[in-house]
């Protein structure tokens, strides 16, 4: 064997021994260390937002039902040391609570329905059509949505007494689908953009005008951002005070925030009864995220991920 090969020989010795990384398995076990701290760091922190979000609902349900000798002790105890259903039995029977609970349910769904037939029609035509001034637009209808409703009260009400609508229910939906219009607006606007125009295509193919589009394939296809502006519309009328405590001054006429609210007490806060009713109101909005749980969270994740 001559001397010029032994150095060829050393090389691919060399070539073919296997690279040692000794940095690699730590940078690994750093990197997986840090993903587990910051999933545990994640949860935690859930966990601490969905108490605090979550602990004035258990604290309003405990004190309804307890008895009312517990309600003002001290030191204030969590869990009662008996349960009572007497809180429920007077908030139903002290005040015509169910004359509240239709009050609201009419004005709350049939301002979301004017809101939504309103408010996806609108969304559907800003997101389809081209105009000028498109954004100008979309601007002015949001900057309606910080118009604070205590501007409008004055005005509102020398025109509902003029046209005698006070202690009506028009006294409530009127304001009400015009104030959740701009939101609903900008809402389906944004569901809708991300909806394929094939669709409107392949309808116009078959005969179809845009507005026949919109009825028979758009509204099918759109029922996730519909369901989820539509349970936002609902959760803010049912709960609005301030109208309803200027608008109906007639105790038969009284939604129930208003209602819950001048609950009267001689001498003492009924914290009991008031708890109760809070409870029962809860349960339409609760009753409603409950049904529409998938396409709410459907409606409110699209667009998320392109």
């Amino acid at each position: 064997m001559s001397i010029t090969e032994v150095p060829s020989q050393r090389d691919s010795k060399r070539k073919a021994s296997p690279p040692r990384y000794r940095s690699g398995p730590v940078r690994r076990s750093k990197r997986s260390g840090w993903g587990k701290a910051r999933m545990g760091l994640f949860n935690a922190s859930a966990i601490v937002l969905g108490f605090y979000a979550l602990f004035p609902v258990l604290w309003i349900i405990i004190t309804s039902l307890k008895p009312q000798s517990q309600l003002t002790t001290q030191p204030v105890t969590l869990i009662p040391s008996s349960i009572t259903l007497g809180s429920y039995r007077t908030a139903l029977g002290q005040a015509p609570f169910g004359r509240y609970y239709i009050n609201s349910l009419v004005v709350s769904i049939s301002s979301t329905v004017a809101t939504l037939f309103l408010g996806t029609l609108a969304g559907y035509a800003i997101a389809r059509l081209r105009f000028r001034f498109k954004k100008t637009v979309l601007l002015v209808i949001l900057g309606f949505s910080f118009l604070p409703p205590i501007t409008l009260v004055v005005p509102l009400f020398n025109l509902f007494r003029h046209f005698a609508l006070l202690n009506t229910y028009w006294a409530l939906i009127i304001p009400y689908t015009f104030l959740s219009l701009p939101i609903c607006v900008w809402l389906m606007n944004a569901y809708l953009q991300d909806l394929p125009k094939e669709l409107e295509e392949a309808a116009m193919v078959d005969g179809l005008n845009y507005f026949g589009a919109f009825i028979r394939i758009i509204l099918r296809v759109a029922i996730p951002g519909i369901v989820t502006a539509g349970l936002i519309i609902f959760a803010t009328d049912w709960n609005e005070f301030l109208l309803a405590l200027t608008f109906m001054t007639d105790n038969s006429m009284r939604t129930l925030p208003v209602g819950i609210a001048l609950y009267p007490g001689q001498y003492t806060f009924p914290w009991g009864i008031i708890s109760a009713a809070t409870v029962l109101a809860l349960v339409p909005v609760a009753l409603a995220v409950s049904v529409f749980q998938k396409r709410l969270i459907s409606g409110m994740t699209l667009g998320a991920v392109k």
